[in-house]
């Protein structure tokens, strides 16, 4: 058994006047477990608002045997965002990014793809889990730039995976044992970010530890932080404090 001890979250649009194209599932429980994402609708197609509350959907309601098959679940997500197309042919590109948790008494279980962020916290640090699909953090891959050497270069938020029906499924799958993932505490702290929070908390990655400790302190903190430098996009998370028994 494991248990939810608190969450912080929100999701909000860039603009007052414009849809929010992230769509967020806050934790879940299911059968001992919690399921747990934010996805982010690629902005630059039509239907990405939809394409995002698809994926979230259709987690809600998959089995915990479909959430440990990955592929199964993103496969059938692909089908559904491919089903729009029958409202109109405008949706034929709608995607979405996705990224969730799937935490059981054992295992906690990352699933992600494009570049929406998973971290855990560990002292007074957010250990990132997920990497990037992006045309950036291939390059850095390759080796053939260092980060300084991208910072000025175009394509750091150029997705390299995406769920939608015209790409091929490319996904990151990570298991970690619990005892991985628990800080000195005994608690289990793991936050979702979009692109759009990530990116400010990138910039200066560090509150005081009493922020970090406490899931609703941090979500308002880093809030405040987004307002106070200007949203770049949609900006979402998710923080989840959990203590396995």
């Amino acid at each position: 058994m494991i248990n939810l001890l608190s969450c912080g979250a929100f999701s909000c649009s860039k603009e007052l006047d414009r849809d929010n194209q992230d769509a967020i599932l806050l934790p879940q429980l299911r059968n001992g477990s919690f399921i747990f994402a934010i996805a982010d609708g690629v902005g630059s197609y039509y239907g990405a608002k939809e394409a995002a509350e698809l994926a979230v959907k259709q987690l809600s309601v998959v089995t915990d045997e479909e959430l440990l098959h990955p592929e199964t679940t993103l496969n059938v997500i692909k089908q559904k965002i491919s089903e729009l197309t029958a409202i109109s042919n405008e949706y034929s590109k709608a995607a979405t990014t996705l990224s969730y948790c799937f935490i059981t008494p054992d295992v906690l279980n990352i699933v992600h793809v494009g570049d929406t962020r998973v971290y855990v916290k560990k002292g007074m640090k957010l250990i990132l889990l997920t990497k990037d699909h992006t045309q950036h953090q291939e390059l850095l891959d390759d080796g053939l730039y260092t980060k300084k050497e991208l910072e000025a270069l175009p394509g750091k938020n150029t997705l390299t995976a995406a769920l939608t029906r015209s790409l091929t499924l490319r996904y990151q799958h990570k298991v970690m044992p619990l005892n991985e993932v628990t800080d000195s505490d005994g608690t289990i702290t793991i936050f979702i970010m979009s692109d759009g929070a990530h990116h400010p908390w990138e910039q200066r990655p560090r509150f005081s530890l009493n922020t970090l400790s406490n899931v609703n302190t941090f979500s308002s903190s880093l809030f405040k932080r987004i307002q106070r430098l200007s949203p770049l996009d949609d900006y979402s998370l998710i923080a989840a404090q959990f203590r396995p028994e």
